[in-house]
């Protein structure tokens, strides 16, 4: 009966292990199976990120060739545009130079044409004086011959019209002199009469045979004084007289000096008078050449002044309105480059977000499908352990009481056999 038990709980025991056994096996199977579906979703995970990656790249990609072309034509129309407003300033320039040029031409033009009539104007005016100033000028040559001025000591009359007035033979210093006896005494009346008296006398005398007498010598005396008396004031009027006559001949000699000198010289002074107005003429001529032509000159200097104002003026403006539209292009150029980085960057950012969410949901998903996979093992493998744990222990349940059943049947029969 020993033996009995014993080959039950070996049949106990042997089914505890094959139970143990089969159920370490199915935990195996279930872990292999969690562990390959975790590779599979580890896979899929990888190929959804490459996929992503792939979708981001092409993303990128497809917004730089964008942001590329676009930046090329904006480039493209900023060249244009810049090199349009550069044509149409240089055309401007051109026309404001070409402009310049016609202006400059025509005042220079109009200066030559007042010039020109203002040197023919002059040059007329001095020829039609030449004569006059050249008739002064040969008067003007005999008057300094004839003054000793010229110094062409072998010219006819050199000199004669410089040589001081005289009378040959007489000094017109004695018409100042004042009357004396002595001047009476050489009086031709006064020494005739007296002369002739004393003969008188003397032939009376003689006849009465007196000649030495007192008689004779008191009368001839008396005579004298008698003369005397008388014959001063007719001397002094004679005296005065011949020199009021020798003035007189003395200044008629000096008129017809003078008249002749000033008909001598009168023709040659009108010459020269001739030719001082021709020559001041001629001089009031070139004053008025001189400003004329200053006028002129001025007015074209005005002109040019003028012209290469307004030149600057509009090239000012050209240049003005050039950069301005170079500003404003710059600016379009600006602000659609700015706009086109802003919208690479949102599509980049957009890019990135959903890359990043779509690798978030894919690693969540990964590790939701890892987590189960690994928890799917571990319940497998618990589940393997417990069922063998449970074998085993329902196997020893059984063991045990099979060996208490022997324990009991042991005693009984000890009991029942006792003596």
């Amino acid at each position: 009966m020993t033996w009995g038990f014993v080959a039950v709980g070996g049949a106990i025991l042997g089914s505890a292990v094959l139970s143990s056994n089969a159920a370490e096996s199915a935990a195996e199977t279930q872990v292999a199976g969690a562990e390959k579906s975790g590779e599979t979703a580890l896979a899929i995970a990888e190929k959804q990120i490459a996929a992503q990656k792939e979708a981001l790249a092409l993303q990128l990609a497809a917004d730089k060739e964008n942001v590329d072309k676009q930046i090329t034509l904006q480039q493209t129309t900023l060249d244009k545009t810049l090199k349009a407003q550069a044509d149409a300033a240089a055309a401007g320039q051109a026309a404001a130079a070409a402009a310049l040029n016609q202006q400059i031409a025509a005042q220079k033009a109009a200066l030559d044409a007042q010039l020109n009539l203002q040197r023919e104007l002059f040059n007329k005016q001095v020829e039609n004086l030449s004569s006059f100033k050249q008739a002064g000028e040969t008067g003007q040559a005999k008057m300094m011959d004839l003054l000793g001025l010229s110094g062409n000591t072998s010219a006819p009359g050199y000199g004669s019209a410089a040589t001081a007035f005289k009378v040959e033979g007489f000094d017109p210093n004695t018409l100042f002199e004042q009357f004396n006896a002595k001047q009476m005494e050489e009086d031709p009346g006064y020494a005739f009469r007296l002369a002739e008296g004393q003969k008188a006398i003397e032939r009376s005398t003689a006849a009465k045979g007196g000649l030495q007498s007192g008689a004779a010598l008191k009368a001839a005396a008396r005579y004298g004084q008698e003369m005397g008396s008388q014959e001063y004031q007719n001397a002094f009027n004679r005296f005065q007289a011949n020199k009021a006559f020798q003035a007189q001949e003395y200044g008629n000699a000096f008129n017809r000096f003078t008249t002749e000198r000033q008909n001598q010289l009168a023709p040659l002074q009108a010459l020269t008078a001739s030719g001082q107005a021709s020559a001041a003429g001629q001089a009031a001529a070139a004053g008025s050449l001189s400003a004329a032509s200053s006028q002129a000159l001025q007015g074209y200097g005005a002109g040019q002044a003028a012209a290469y104002g307004n030149y600057g003026a509009a090239t000012g403006n050209i240049a003005a309105q050039q950069g301005a539209g170079a500003s404003a292009a710059l600016g379009n150029y600006g602000a659609g480059m700015s706009n086109t980085y802003a919208g690479s960057t949102a599509a980049r950012q957009s890019a990135y977000g959903g890359f990043g969410s779509n690798l978030t949901n894919i690693y969540g998903q990964q590790g939701t499908n890892q987590i189960n996979a690994i928890t799917g093992a571990a319940n497998a493998a618990a589940a393997g352990q417990i069922g063998s744990a449970n074998a085993f222990s329902n196997a020893l349940g059984q063991a045990t009481s099979v060996y208490g059943m022997y324990n009991q049947n042991q005693l009984l029969n000890k009991y029942l056999t006792r003596t």
